[in-house]
């Protein structure tokens, strides 16, 4: 579980979609715009070829990866 400190534009991260831990990319700090004012960071990956998704989750759902997986 990453920290709003460790989470910036840009950083590689990990997090459960589904049943699986995939990575993903930070394109956005969305701002304490979640419950409770979480701050949300809208996060591209690739969970199939060819089609990229976009989520917003917030930094405890996070990882942030110190070595890129690609």
């Amino acid at each position: 579980m990453a920290s709003e400190n460790d989470i910036k534009v840009g950083v590689s991260v990990s997090f459960v979609y589904g049943s699986e831990r995939v990575v993903g990319n930070v394109k956005e700090d969305r701002g304490p715009i979640g419950v409770g004012g979480r701050r949300l960071y809208l996060v591209e990956f690739q969970a199939e070829p060819d089609f990229e998704f976009k989520i917003e989750l917030p930094a405890s759902e996070l990882d942030v990866l110190h070595h890129s997986l690609r």
